[in-house]
């Protein structure tokens, strides 16, 4: 009779304040590429019960490494916004352009803020454009509006 017995090596990832391993990031590219998928299906395929990876879930959205679970659509219009703010003001008018835009992000040169954002809709397109230009702190904006893919 021969035992043979097989070693799985699993490497931990400090992620900001959490303690990650790679069964963790395995969920996470799962998720990321069919957030619908059922738990007893990912458990399958990283070898845990549908319990263990219930409770990974929950601790990564409970530390704000998951901070939520959506689709994806194709919007029919899509620009960037180009921001230019009041020095000290930057980082609060980021953070209030995170609720009007897509993705945000401080960036260096010309501009402090460039947003993308999508709409369904030229009229909301612009209705978000305009939101992001009375913000408080806001000194210009350079609007780029994709034409074609």
């Amino acid at each position: 009779m021969m035992i043979v017995t097989i070693f799985t090596k699993v490497i931990s990832f400090l992620v900001g304040n959490t303690l990650m391993d790679s069964i963790d990031l395995e969920i996470l590219r799962i998720l990321k590429d069919n957030a619908r998928m059922k738990y007893v299906n990912i458990a399958k395929k990283v070898g845990l019960t549908e319990g263990s990876i219930r409770r990974r879930i929950k601790k990564l959205q409970e530390d704000g490494v998951i901070k939520r679970f959506t689709i994806e659509t194709t919007a029919e219009f899509e620009g960037v916004v180009l921001v230019e703010t009041e020095p000290t003001m930057t980082s609060g008018v980021a953070k209030n352009m995170k609720k009007i835009a897509t993705r945000v992000f401080e960036v260096s040169g010309d501009y402090d803020i460039a947003a993308f954002i999508q709409a369904y809709t030229i009229e909301d397109l612009n209705r978000k454009i305009d939101a992001i230009r009375n913000l408080p702190g806001v000194l210009n904006t350079n609007t780029l509006i994709k034409l074609k893919d």
